[in-house]
């Protein structure tokens, strides 16, 4: 009798560890649910209407991403600015010479790209929501509209862009959807100063010059289908 129970107890435990492993072997996804892993991608243009220190801006650019189970995915982007402020903006500095030089028809420029991440709620509606956000490096200066001074570049300086939204995204084909998103652009690092005519040193830009409320509009090509 303790033979059988002895045996039976193995048996069990045999089964068990079978039963385990099986479901291990079936475990085949990466962010939850049952079904296995599926990974496709998409590329996307975007367009980015946001203020730079007070102006109307447009930014244009696109980005790409690997999208795991039509809910994940993550990327990269790249933006820049088309238009930022107004013509006929003058600085007078005084450079390393001692002498005051006058730049006139100053334009803003303002670009940055790094990592993408995302997360889209119910893709299989028609129309649905996600979040995501854009994580990267950029450069704001001036350059001289005059196209006698076409390469006079000032006031360049490096900085930290993070830009979380929220979206609704619309279902077209399953090889395109459309993507609208309103969020805020946080800009950190603008530091660099010039001295003016009168030998004061001042910024070319102040520190929330480039943070502003912004929303984007992207036509994301790739594969949306089951």
């Amino acid at each position: 009798m303790k033979s059988f129970i002895f045996t039976s107890l193995l048996l069990l435990g045999a089964l068990s560890q079978s039963l385990n492993a099986q479901d291990v072997e079936k475990r085949e996804f990466l962010f939850g649910g049952d079904k296995p892993l599926r990974i496709s991608g998409f590329g996307a243009p975007i367009i980015e209407f946001s203020s730079v220190a007070g102006d109307f801006s447009v930014s244009t650019g696109g980005g790409g991403a690997v999208l795991f189970n039509q809910c994940f995915f993550i990327g990269g982007y790249g933006l820049g600015t088309v238009n930022t402020g107004p013509e006929n903006f003058t600085l007078q500095i005084r450079e390393f010479d001692l002498d005051i030089h006058t730049y006139t028809n100053l334009r803003r420029m303002f670009g940055h790209g790094g990592l993408w991440l995302g997360y889209i709620h119910n893709s299989h509606k028609a129309v649905h929501m996600a979040v995501s956000t854009k994580i990267g490096g950029g450069a704001v200066g001036y350059y001289d509209f005059d196209f006698n001074n076409w390469n006079t570049d000032l006031g360049w300086d490096a900085v930290f862009v993070f830009t979380p939204q929220v979206e609704i995204e619309m279902n077209l084909l399953k090889w395109f959807k459309v993507n609208v998103g309103v969020g805020y652009r946080l800009v950190s690092g603008v530091n660099e100063t010039y001295t003016n005519a009168d030998g004061e040193e001042q910024s070319y830009f102040k520190s929330n010059d480039f943070s502003s409320p912004q929303v984007s509009l992207s036509l994301m090509f790739g594969g949306f289908g089951k």
